[in-house]
């Protein structure tokens, strides 16, 4: 027995036919990422290089008796301010004294012998030949003593500058041998430093540039000097170069062998800067994220915007930037950026060209 099929009505056929496709609903819009933008601004920047060194006295003698003795008088006395020519200590020089009495009379003997020959030469009696070797022997014996007075000489020990007392390396009453160090004047009123400065940065270093000192934890400003010095050769294995900075130190307030903190100015100015926070670091290079209008990010990208920026918002365009070193939070611009850009603070990971940016209220 065969079932009828069911016919539709025409009208339920168009029915059908007109009902719309269903189509998945749109993504709904992102609402622009709130940032928080700054402009560059100007500010003083210095260009230096910091470098641990040594104060050394420029003028510093190290004493040493000249001939061997016993030590019978020592003025002097450690830390003591001293003037040229100033006593510091004297050997006992008995025997050398001995010697130079002994040296003078063998003198005076030999002068007369040859005054004696030269008067019998005149007269024929002696040859030329004899009154030569008399007055030869009368020329070394005189030469004899006059070293051997200025041998005495050397007993007394007198400073050679105008300086302060180092340390004492003896004690009256000791015997010291020739060349032992004694003692040392050192006059702190002027004093360098020795600066190992890269290679790279050679090329900038000249007489006059100012360096500052700073104590060891750099807490304060100790003294300002010039460069005074320039090697004229780089270092051939370590590729550094020499440079020397002298200070004035009337008052004292420095010392020989002092342990400071140097920096070496190279330039100072004011310059654009822009927060630490604000700078992105890829592959080596550095970036900032600018927030621009939708017509200007078209032209630096070169492309359409997708997803459009909703009417009223900026758009985020990271651009390349060349900086100067970090100081207090901040670097210096060498290029990339004016004063009138706004550049994206923090974040910036977060952050893509192209991205939809509004800038965030202003914290109170």
């Amino acid at each position: 027995m065969r079932h009828p099929i069911p016919v539709l009505a025409a009208s339920s056929l168009l029915a059908l036919v007109s009902l719309p496709a269903c189509a998945p609903a749109p993504p709904p819009v992102q609402p622009p990422v709130a940032v928080r933008l700054v402009n560059p601004r100007t500010l003083p920047f210095v260009d230096s290089a910091d470098y641990q060194s040594t104060l050394e006295a420029i003028r510093e003698v190290k004493l040493a008796a000249e001939i061997s003795g016993r030590i019978v008088a020592m003025p002097m006395t450690e830390g003591q301010a001293v003037r040229p020519g100033q006593l510091l200590f004297t050997l006992d020089q008995v025997q050398q004294q001995a010697a130079t009495d002994s040296a003078a009379a063998e003198a005076r003997k030999d002068i007369i012998n040859a005054e004696r020959y030269v008067f019998l030469n005149d007269q024929g009696a002696v040859s030329t030949k004899e009154r030569d070797f008399y007055i030869t022997q009368a020329i070394q014996s005189r030469d004899t003593f006059k070293a051997s007075k200025a041998t005495l000489g050397y007993k007394d020990v007198n400073a050679p500058i105008a300086g302060f007392i180092g340390t004492i390396n003896v004690k009256l009453g000791d015997v010291v041998n020739a060349g032992t160090p004694v003692t040392s004047v050192v006059d702190n009123s002027r004093l360098w430093v020795r600066l190992d400065v890269a290679g790279e940065d050679a090329y900038r270093v000249k007489r006059g540039l100012p360096v500052l000192l700073r104590a060891p934890d750099r807490s304060e400003l100790v003294a300002r000097g010039v460069v005074s010095f320039v090697a004229p050769s780089l270092d051939k294995q370590r590729q550094t170069l020499l440079v020397k900075a002298t200070f004035s130190n009337a008052d004292g307030a420095l010392r020989n062998n002092q342990r400071v903190n140097a920096t070496l100015v190279f330039a100072q100015g004011r310059l654009l800067a822009i927060p630490q926070q604000a700078v992105l670091l890829q592959a080596g290079k550095t970036f900032v994220f600018l927030a621009v209008s939708p017509q200007d990010a078209r032209q630096r990208l070169g492309r359409e915007i997708e997803p459009p920026p909703p009417p009223g918002s900026l758009v985020a365009v990271q651009v390349s930037v060349s900086l100067g070193t970090l100081q207090n939070g901040v670097y210096p611009l060498k290029s990339g950026l004016q004063s009138t850009d706004s550049v994206i603070l923090a974040n910036l990971a977060q952050l893509r060209s192209g991205l939809a940016v509004r800038q965030a209220p202003s914290r109170p």
